[in-house]
Order: C-alpha cells, then structure tokens, then sequence
C-alpha cells in the first residue's frame, strides 16, 4: 500500500535536496567556459583521476634562456608525475614580427615540454606577447591570452599583464637579441656579462631618456584592460564554490605599476586563493590578506641580481582538504634514481 508523506514533509525533502546541488562542487573533471577555437592553450586536458590536485608551476625561461636547462628540468618535472605543468610567462624570446622565427620558437617549446610527458598549459610574457604579430602568433597556436578553466574542484584563472603591451625600443630589442646570440655562442660569457653589470662592475651604455623611459615601463607596467577585468568578474560569478582559487599572469602587478590590478583583487575578496607570477626572475613570496603571492624565480632565464631568491626551480603544489601544500624544489635537487639531475647550469 502506498504511504502518503505530509506535504510539509516532502517541501523539506525538496529543499534540502535543492540546498546540496547548490552546495555541491564543480566537476572534478577538466572544463574550461572560456570560448575557444581550435588551437587551446594547453598541450591537452588533464585527465581526470583519483587523489588530490597536483601540479607543477615553473619560471621564465627566456629573456634570455641558458641552454640545456629548460630541456632538462621537464624531464626533473616528469618525475613527479603531476596532473598538469603550468609557466608564468616568457617561453620564446620573441621581441621579433618575423612570423617564420616566431614560429619557429614556438615549436622548439612544443619539443621540450613533451619531454615531462603531462600536460602543459601556458600563460603569456611580454616576451611572448609585445606586438600584434607575436599577439596573432600566440592566437593562432594557443587560442586566447587569458582564460579560465576547473579542474578537481578548483578554478584556475589565467591572465594577460600585456594587454596592452608595452613595447622594447628598437635600441633595447637589439641589445637584447646580442645577449640572446652570445648566450647561445659563449654561455659562459653572458652569464658573467649579467652578473658584472648587476653588482655594477659592468656599466650600461648612456641612454636615451625616452628610451630608458621605455625599457623601465617594460619592468614595471603590468596590463589588464576593461574586457579582461570583465572576464575575472564573469569567471569568479559562475564559480563561486570552488574549493580554491589560481591566479597566474607574468608580471607581478601586486608590485608594479597596474591601476587595474586592485580592481582584480577586490573581486577575488575574502575567496581561498593563491597569486603565481615571474618576469623578475628572482623568487619572493608574500602574505596579503592572508593569501599566498608568489614571484618566481627562473626556470632556465638568465640572472637578474644575486641573491637567495636566484635560483632555478619549479614550484609543486598538493591541494588537500586542509588548503595548499607547496613545496618549492631546486632543479639541483632533482635527481634521478642514480643521483643524478641531468643539469650542467642550473642555479
């Protein structure tokens, strides 16, 4: 015989199951909302899997990269099996509307990163991004320069501190495609050049003062325009229960000069979030508002300026129920099951 249940009874039941969806999680799979072509800005999609979220954050290679460390440190990377592997920026030397060369670049980086055998996912430099040739390079081989995706429960948002870019004068770019060529001819050499001319044994040329204007403005301008904080604003609004939040871009807009940045950081709020940048190629870390901000250091770049935070190293991050657990690894202590890391020039 049937049982009729009071209505009261069968309103609390609906409300209560309607309150657990609205509670419940996002997929554990990989989705990413932001409209995209054919070209994606990962390698693939994390597969989805048991266990908790693991995944590897690595720094600059270029401007300008020491050979063989890059190469080696996605083997390293491949040993700790992480879900994904994701940069902060400055994969390609770029600084360059050559289209073939370009390309060329990007190709050579789609070799390497095949060596951690998981995927990769990038995120744009000023050196991948300073003119509308690089922009529609990018576009067509990566599909958009910020973006959005979740993955086991947490959101990452990666963004564009180029948009717009600030370009290098045709003073500066030369300079820097000169080191770029004798760090490939005489590794040695250009290391010591950088080292002389940041402990100041080493003077620069006298500048132009519109010139030095510029190249300062390409330390410190970090980009976000209206569309791009609209976007954060619509990511954050559809996920407002993940577990935890990501934060990647390339320049450290906390420090530099971003009139944007606050509005970013106002929208993020009292959310768990975590903020990963680079491009000064020296590793600090920070507590603002009780949330973790990370520069990272190189992932084969040159040095900027000696010190504890120059180094060589990938940032490897556990979320567990508890928050993030990060553990931050220097190439050189990587090693195989012989002892061994395969780097020759790693800091």
């Amino acid at each position: 015989m049937a049982v009729t249940r009071p209505r009261a009874v069968l309103l609390a039941a609906a409300l209560a199951g309607a309150a657990s969806l609205a509670a419940a999680p996002p997929p554990a799979g990989f989705v990413s909302d932001t409209p995209l072509p054919a070209a994606k800005p990962w390698t693939a999609q994390p597969r989805s899997s048991e266990g908790p979220l693991r995944f590897a954050v690595i720094g600059d290679r270029t401007g300008v990269a020491r050979p063989g460390v890059f190469p080696q440190a996605m083997t390293q990377i491949g040993w700790l099996a992480p879900d994904f592997v994701i940069d902060v920026g400055d994969m390609i030397e770029g600084y360059t509307d050559d289209r073939a060369e370009l390309n060329r670049e990007w190709d050579e980086i789609d070799g390497y990163v095949k060596a951690a055998g998981v995927p990769f996912v990038f995120t744009p430099g000023n050196h991948d991004l300073d003119n509308p040739t690089m922009l529609d390079v990018w576009r067509q081989r990566h599909g958009a320069e910020f973006y959005d995706f979740t993955y086991k429960h947490a959101l990452f948002l990666v963004l564009d501190t180029e948009d717009p870019p600030t370009p290098m004068s045709p003073t500066m770019a030369g300079q820097f495609h000169g080191l770029v060529k004798l760090m490939q001819a005489n590794p040695a050499a250009a290391d010591k050049m950088m080292a002389d001319y940041y402990s100041g044994a080493l003077k620069a040329p006298p500048r132009d003062p519109a010139e030095a204007q510029a190249e300062a403005r390409i330390e410190k301008d970090a980009n976000f325009s209206d569309r791009q904080v609209a976007f954060v604003k619509a990511a954050l609004a559809r996920h407002p229960d993940v577990r935890w939040t990501f934060v990647f871009f390339h320049k450290p807009a906390w420090t530099d000069d971003s009139p944007a940045w606050p509005k970013i950081e106002a929208l993020l709020g009292a959310r768990n979030y975590t903020v990963f940048a680079g491009h000064m190629h020296y590793f600090t870390h920070e507590v603002r508002g009780g949330h973790d901000y990370f520069d990272m250091a190189t992932t084969g770049a040159i040095q900027h300026k000696p010190g504890p935070g120059n180094m060589d190293h990938v940032m490897f991050v556990t979320l567990t129920p508890e928050g993030p657990k990060y553990a931050n690894i220097r190439l050189n202590g990587l090693q195989d099951l012989d002892g061994h890391t395969g780097q020759t020039r790693a800091f």
